[in-house]
């Protein structure tokens, strides 16, 4: 869930657990790579955040990203890390407080979280609906989140705290759709058969 401060900053509540700054896992995102394998979220330092959303965050009065920026934690490079790569740790850090914030487990984290189409799937529909309400051109056959379609989500978040764009009506029945049965069945079968492959690792080990 993204979310508008009244202070002037984005934030994003993920898996309706902890907050914290968009900017943070923005700069997570270019430590790993998605299904596009493209230039997007490469280096994540500030320069590139602020050139990414140059066009949107344009109200010299309420500078989002430069206010966002502002609330993260001061990086400080440590074992030759990359900025981006500190974030992911930072990230991973808030995220699973009582794991050890090691690189390989953050990246193995988020990946799984976002990019993982077995855990998130938006199918042929929901990538459509999302390239036409954000005006990308993802590919139809990527029917899973990509750094394109989280930086589209922010320009939209900005455009809509600048008054350029309108929020959508959620209970609108253009933004919902009727579910086939074979799809709730679908969707049953998938949550049996994941806590059946995790009890089956739990006896393993």
């Amino acid at each position: 869930e993204f979310e508008t401060r009244k202070s002037g900053y984005l934030t994003l509540r993920f898996n309706r657990k902890r907050t914290i700054p968009v900017t943070i896992f923005l700069r997570a995102l270019a430590a790993v790579d998605d299904e596009m394998h493209g230039p997007l979220l490469s280096v994540g330092d500030d320069a590139e955040l602020l050139e990414l959303f140059a066009e949107a965050d344009n109200d010299p009065d309420r500078p989002w990203i430069a206010t966002t920026i502002r609330q993260e934690p001061t990086w400080e490079s440590k074992l030759d890390r990359t900025v981006a790569q500190e974030a992911l740790i930072e990230f991973y850090r808030r995220m699973r407080p009582g794991d050890p914030p090691t690189l390989e487990n953050a990246q193995e984290y988020i990946v799984s979280q976002i990019f993982d189409s077995q855990r998130y799937n938006l199918k042929r529909v929901g990538r459509y609906k999302l390239n036409q309400r954000m005006q990308i051109s993802v590919p139809s056959s990527i029917m899973t989140i990509t750094k394109e379609d989280i930086v589209a989500l922010v320009r939209r978040m900005i455009h809509i705290n600048n008054g350029v764009a309108g929020p959508d009506d959620m209970d609108h029945l253009g933004n919902r759709r009727v579910k086939t049965v074979g799809e709730l069945v679908q969707a049953k079968i998938r949550v049996g058969l994941v806590r059946m492959e995790r009890v089956v690792k739990e006896r393993m080990s």
